[in-house]
């Protein structure tokens, strides 16, 4: 989600994207727009307290953010330095066209309280000590508005909470298993198998092309990555080529994928999700709605679609993607370390300029 992340070592990838020459000063300033307050309430309960520290009424995302009722990572969880195993859902949202149910209002001075469970995404039954903390960016639209104009950049408190493990383990968890009987990856609708698989196999030629270009263009991995030290490029570049490996093993890759939400996640601003906990992608019925691939700079298609998913997927490459920040204005205002383990960032480095030279496939 758009938050969590406290390990200084995330040295791992990050996302394609070749030439698209928006100006850098369409970046608002607004470092420190939010204020946000995590307050223990009992075990591992949590409240977060978002309050608006700019001069004017916004309106916030809410996808994958405090006001997000969806099993999603709200915060990092660390035990020992260490990061806990997230095994809730991944979104990847639509940067356009969002209703007016994606927002959450809040004007100048105003707090937002939200509680959520972090115990209903992961396994705390160990106890002990935990520390937790949430930082990232959150998209924003001007008040009454639904058009994206920028995003508020922002760290929480770090909060450590002594965690009673067998009340831990009395939470319901999120997401159940799966029966993995179930043949989920069979799409019984014709026209959405083909559309997926034209989409796997332009995300497989699309991510192998940006894994060529992040070597032969080191200021372009600086806009998305800000770094061009040669072994964050190898991770780069490492990461888009076994998401094109993924992308091509149709029969026999890592993950599972479904072309229709049997799971009841998808709505409206939602185009996909994964569930890194069993590396399943699932396609939301806006995914349909989408283009094969897009003309336009940092715009969104089912190709990068299917990119940005499998950057979620741990058993395509180690360690998944988180989503700290959405859209090109979002993703221009993370750190190295975050960049390189958002997933918004490798679909954004891949919808380059390069790509005019990228025949769709058709067949």
């Amino acid at each position: 989600m758009l938050l969590c992340s406290m390990v200084a070592a995330l040295a791992a990838l990050a996302t394609p994207a070749f030439s698209c020459a928006l100006p850098h000063l369409d970046l608002p300033e607004d470092n420190s727009g939010l204020d946000i307050k995590l307050d223990s309430l009992s075990n591992t309960r949590v409240k977060a307290t978002i309050t608006n520290k700019a001069d004017r009424p916004l309106n916030l995302l809410k996808f994958n953010t405090f006001f997000d009722d969806g099993p999603t990572e709200k915060v990092g969880i660390f035990k020992d330095g260490n990061p806990i195993k997230f095994d809730g859902i991944m979104r990847r949202i639509q940067t356009f066209d969002l209703p007016i149910s994606a927002f959450v209002p809040i004007s100048p001075g105003e707090s937002i309280e939200r509680e959520f469970d972090i115990a209903s995404t992961s396994d705390l039954t160990v106890g002990g000590a935990f520390d937790i903390l949430s930082e990232g960016a959150i998209p924003y639209a001007e008040a009454n508005q639904t058009t994206l104009t920028g995003a508020m950049v922002f760290k929480s408190n770090a909060l450590q909470l002594k965690i009673d493990g067998e009340m831990a383990a009395t939470v319901a968890r999120a997401i159940q298993p799966l029966d993995r009987r179930s043949d989920v990856h069979v799409c019984r609708n014709s026209a959405k198998r083909k559309a997926l698989m034209k989409a796997l196999r332009n995300s497989a030629h699309l991510a192998g092309t940006a894994a060529s270009a992040a070597y032969r263009n080191p200021r372009k991995v600086q806009e998305y990555f800000h770094t061009t030290d040669r072994t964050a490029v190898r991770s780069v570049a490492a990461r888009l080529k076994a998401i094109s490996r993924e992308s091509g093993s149709t029969r026999n890759g890592a993950t599972r994928y479904a072309c229709e939400d049997h799971w009841n996640r998808c709505e409206p601003g939602v185009l996909a999700y994964t569930l890194p906990s069993h590396n399943l992608v699932v396609n939301c019925p806006s995914f349909y709605n989408l283009p094969a691939l897009t003309n336009r700079c940092h715009g969104q298609d089912q190709a990068t679609t299917v990119l940005h998913e499998f950057a979620h997927a741990p058993g395509v490459h180690e360690p998944f993607c988180k989503d700290h920040a959405y859209g090109y204005r979002s993703i221009r205002r993370l750190s190295t370390r975050l960049a390189l383990n958002n997933a918004d960032s490798f679909s954004l480095f891949a919808n380059g300029r390069f790509r005019r030279r990228f025949r769709v496939i058709s067949t």
